[in-house]
């Protein structure tokens, strides 16, 4: 139901005031940082717009809500990219399938995550089907940033947007699920940036903070080349979502060093870390931070695409390191 996605109220008000005065339109884009929503607020919507109770929100109680909640619904379906992009032969499927009749609900929804990710043949193909759309059919395209999509789709789309929950927001959640008074909630809440879907895996890995504590220490301390290259190795044994964690936690770390060197310690995400910080703000010039920051944002550009982990966290450990800061970057 929508009382479910926590913080998104505004999208939420502008979809049931479509449902109630049955004002829906063919496509919309839902944008925003990843983890607040969009995808549980699609899938909320393609509910309500198939519920057998007919009113403006989900039952989740029915035989079509139900499906739709085990993504065995007929008429509901999501496309994701295959091989880091959206594929023209699975715009075709939806092409083809969208002009089929529908089989139980009122309404044929098409939910495409990372719409940016289209492949220039897709993204033409999505095109053509936004400027016809088929009849009795939503398409809900979802994208961390609008501007990743083709200007042309986008003005065929209406925009829903999506916001990072306030902190207070997100520790009340954090605080449903832990004992009371833990003294976890608010630097659980501080690392989640306002992602429910962060929070929640934060909440359910046990581990987090020990990882977090293991990582701090292995950035402040001094390191030979066969300590950075076992933590390398060591780290190329995760993936996906798991790694950027820690490329976020390491991120979060020399961010606070630049802000609390422009004294905005109430800003700070290691908040219990900021003798630590103040400690090594000295080591380091703001160029030299940012510069740090550029590398690791390669290191998860390079993660994403078909390069060995391996040698990208251990180019990422050289280039971390004080002593590395003036050599030539090795990501890059």
């Amino acid at each position: 139901m929508f009382n479910d996605i926590k913080g998104q109220a505004q999208a939420i008000r502008i979809l049931q005031k479509e449902i109630a005065t049955s004002s829906i339109s063919g496509a919309y884009l839902f944008t925003g940082p990843a983890g607040v929503g969009k995808t549980l607020t699609a899938l909320t919507f393609a509910k309500a717009l198939n519920c057998k109770k007919e009113k403006m929100d989900s039952c989740d109680e029915c035989s079509s809500c139900q499906k739709i909640e085990h993504r065995n619904h007929p008429d509901v379906r999501i496309i994701a990219p295959e091989n880091d992009s959206i594929k023209i032969e699975q715009i075709r499927n939806l092409k083809r399938e969208s002009s089929y009749k529908l089989y139980e609900g009122r309404k044929k929804v098409w939910i495409i995550e990372q719409a940016d990710k289209f492949g220039l043949a897709a993204a033409n193909s999505i095109l053509k089907i936004l400027e016809e759309p088929p009849p009795q059919t939503v398409l809900i395209l979802i994208s961390q940033i609008k501007e990743g999509l083709l200007p042309t789709i986008l003005s065929r789309c209406e925009v829903i947007r999506f916001f990072p929950l306030p902190l207070q927001e997100i520790e009340k959640i954090i605080a449903q699920q832990l004992p009371q008074g833990s003294n976890k909630i608010h630097i659980l809440a501080k690392l989640a940036r306002g992602r429910v879907e962060e929070a929640l895996h934060l909440i359910k890995e046990e581990n987090t903070l020990k990882i977090r504590e293991e990582l701090l220490n292995a950035l402040r301390r001094n390191m030979n080349l066969e300590e950075m290259f076992k933590l390398a190795a060591q780290w190329a044994n995760y993936k996906g979502k798991e790694l950027q964690r820690f490329l976020d936690m390491i991120l979060f770390w020399f961010r606070d060093i630049l802000i609390l060197g422009q004294g905005g310690k109430e800003w700070l995400i290691n908040y219990d870390k900021v003798e630590e910080l103040a400690r090594e703000k000295d080591k380091y010039s703001t160029e030299e931070i940012k510069r740090i920051m550029e590398t690791i944002e390669k290191a998860r550009y390079y993660l994403k695409s078909n390069v060995s982990q391996k040698l990208v966290l251990e180019s990422l450990w050289l280039n971390l390191k004080e002593e590395n800061l003036r050599k030539p970057n090795l990501t890059g």
